[in-house]
């Protein structure tokens, strides 16, 4: 009894580290894929990430209707499993036709709109509070009252789960405001297909966003 025991604590610590590998980019995955891009079957993925999510190694958010995964420990060098993953989310036909730059409501996404909030968590001027819990920092709402010619009172912000990158971008009044600013300035010009042309680098200051179009 003990070796059968043991020969399963071995097995969900592989399929552990095989999912760990796999979403080791940061990038957002749901149960479904998962499984798929491991060739295994789902229940023993679902277990697995549950036990991840409970361990505070994995990130779980309920978005869109959906339960998306994502490691709470993204790595600079990538495994050959976060390779396949990449390139399953990138060969997707409707991430090639939108993923540059498209409007998500009336806000920015795209590799645009996450370049812009990873640009906003490098500079401090958004933080991480809690899991898939993002506020405003002094700094932040400093130079988004500055660029927007208004105050910005609010702390916390909402974010989506981009449809083609698979990491956040902003949402809510504060990336709708944004957006439109951004058109007004002719820094981002609206087309008719929902694809947004980025006429030239973002600028909110301090930022200045340049991102692999």
């Amino acid at each position: 009894m003990f070796a059968i025991w043991e020969e399963g604590t071995s097995m969900q610590e592989n399929l552990s580290q095989k999912i760990l590998d796999l979403l080791d980019s940061g990038r957002f995955l749901t149960l479904k894929e998962i499984a798929k891009l491991l060739k295994m079957p789902e229940k023993p993925v679902e277990e697995t990430l549950l036990h991840l999510v409970r361990l505070q190694k994995m990130n779980r958010r309920h978005f869109a209707g959906r339960d998306y995964f994502q490691t709470t420990q993204p790595q600079q060098a990538t495994s050959k499993l976060s390779a396949v993953a990449d390139d399953y989310l990138d060969q997707r036909q409707a991430a090639h036709a939108l993923g540059v730059a498209r409007t998500c409501y009336h806000h920015l996404a795209g590799k645009a709109g996450v370049a812009l909030f990873d640009q906003l968590l490098a500079k401090k001027m958004v933080v991480l509070t809690a899991p898939n819990v993002y506020q405003l920092t002094e700094k932040g709402r400093h130079a988004f009252a500055q660029f927007l010619g208004r105050p910005v009172h609010q702390l916390n912000i909402q974010t989506c789960i981009d449809f083609s990158e698979r990491r956040v971008h902003l949402a809510g009044k504060l990336g709708n405001d944004v957006m439109a600013k951004l058109v007004v300035e002719h820094q981002l010009a609206l087309t008719q297909n929902r694809r947004v042309q980025v006429t030239q680098p973002i600028k909110i200051q301090p930022l200045e966003v340049r991102y692999a179009g």
